[in-house]
C-alpha cells in the first residue's frame, strides 16, 4: 500500500469527521431549542429511564432525578413517579397507570394535577406514567414496585398503542452521545414512511391489534389487576385516551370498541375521554406541530372529564 494512497484514505477519514463534527454542532447549537421531539425523546430515555432488570417489566423510571423536556419540568420522585411530593400514607390515594399520554410528555401540568386539584387535595393521584410502555409493562411494574400501598382507585390508561410490541434495546454509543444520530435517523425513517417503505401511523395503530397472542395477554394482565382490586376493595377503572390527530375523522373507533367491549364483558368501568376532547381543534391540544402529545389545555379538559365522570356522578 503506498504512501499517496493512505493519505487519500486518512483526507477521506479526516473529512467525514469534520463533517460530522459540524453537524453535531449545528444539531446541539441550533436544532436543540429543547422542543425537537426525537432530541427531547433522546434526553427522557438517557437520564430519566432504566432497563429493568424484569423483561416484563421492561423500563423503569429512575428515582429522584429532575429534567427539563419539551418546556416542562418534570420531577421524578422516590417511587419514580411524576409527583413533586413523596407518598402521604395518611391521604386518600388514587393511581394512574399508562404511558407518556399519563406521564405527561410535553405538559407543565398533567391530567393527575389537575384531577387532584379538582379533589381539594383530598385524594393524592399519583402518576405511574411511563413513555414508551405498553398495557403489560405498565401493569407488571405495578406488581412488582407499586402493588404494597393503600389505593383507593387504579386508573388504568389505556392509548391506542398500548398494545405494541415493545423491544427493549440498550441505547448503543452513538445514541447516547451524538444528538445528530438521533437528528438525522429521525429524518431518514420519517423519509421512509413517506415512501411506503414503514407504516405510517395510523397502520402500525391498527397493526398492534392484530397481534392476537399479545391482545390476549394484555387482557390477561388487565384481568390479574382487576382481580387484585376486587380482593382488596379497590375500584378499578380503565380510561381510553384518544388519538388527537384526526379527530374529527377518527380512524380508531373499531379499536377502542375492542377495549370497552372487553371491559363489560368483564365487569370493568371504562370510559372515555374522546367525547370531551372531539369539540376542540385538535391543534389547539398538541405539545407542538410535530408532536401531538396532549398539551396542557388537553390535560386540564381530561382532568375535569375524569373528576365529573368519577366524582361527581
Amino acid at each position: 500500500m503506498n504512501k499517496q494512497f493512505l493519505n487519500i484514505i486518512f483526507s477521506i477519514f479526516f473529512s467525514i469527521l469534520i463533517s460530522v463534527g459540524i453537524i453535531e454542532l449545528i444539531v446541539r447549537n441550533i436544532v436543540d431549542n429543547g422542543m425537537n421531539y426525537d432530541l427531547e425523546m433522546m434526553k427522557y430515555a438517557k437520564n430519566l429511564k432504566i432497563i429493568s432488570n424484569d423483561k416484563k417489566i421492561g423500563i423503569e423510571h429512575k428515582k429522584n432525578k429532575t429534567l427539563k423536556l419539551m418546556g416542562a419540568e418534570i420531577i421524578l420522585n422516590s417511587n419514580g413517579f411524576r409527583n413533586i411530593e413523596e407518598i402521604d400514607l395518611n391521604r386518600k390515594k388514587i393511581l394512574m397507570i399508562g404511558d407518556s399520554m399519563t406521564f405527561g410528555w410535553g405538559a407543565k401540568k398533567t391530567f393527575s394535577d389537575v384531577l387532584e386539584n379538582k379533589l381539594d387535595r383530598k385524594y393524592q393521584v399519583l402518576n405511574a406514567g411511563i413513555g414508551n410502555t405498553n398495557t403489560i409493562m405498565q401493569i407488571s411494574n405495578f406488581f412488582k414496585n407499586h402493588s404494597n400501598y393503600d389505593y383507593d382507585y387504579i386508573i388504568l390508561n389505556f392509548f391506542i398503542n398500548d398494545l405494541e410490541n415493545v423491544e427493549i434495546k440498550n441505547i448503543n454509543f452513538l445514541q447516547n452521545n451524538f444528538y445528530s444520530y438521533t437528528y438525522v435517523r429521525s429524518k431518514v425513517i420519517n423519509l421512509l414512511i413517506k415512501l411506503g417503505f414503514l407504516s405510517d401511523w395510523k397502520n402500525f395503530y391498527i397493526d398492534t391489534f392484530n397481534n392476537h397472542d399479545l391482545i390476549n395477554e394484555t387482557f390477561n394482565e388487565i384481568i390479574r389487576l382487576k382481580n387484585f382490586c376486587d380482593k382488596k376493595n379497590i375500584s378499578f377503572l380503565i380510561h381510553n385516551i384518544p388519538e388527537l390527530y384526526d379527530m374529527k375523522n377518527y380512524k380508531f373507533n373499531d379499536q377502542t370498541m375492542k377495549i370497552q367491549n372487553f371491559a363489560a364483558d368483564n365487569n370493568i368501568s371504562f370510559i372515555n375521554s374522546f367525547e370531551s376532547l372531539a369539540s376542540y381543534d385538535e391543534k389547539d391540544l398538541w405539545v407542538s406541530i410535530s408532536d401531538t402529545h396532549a398539551n396542557d389545555k388537553a390535560h386540564e379538559i381530561i382532568g375535569d372529564f375524569l373528576f365529573k365522570k368519577i366524582f361527581q356522578k
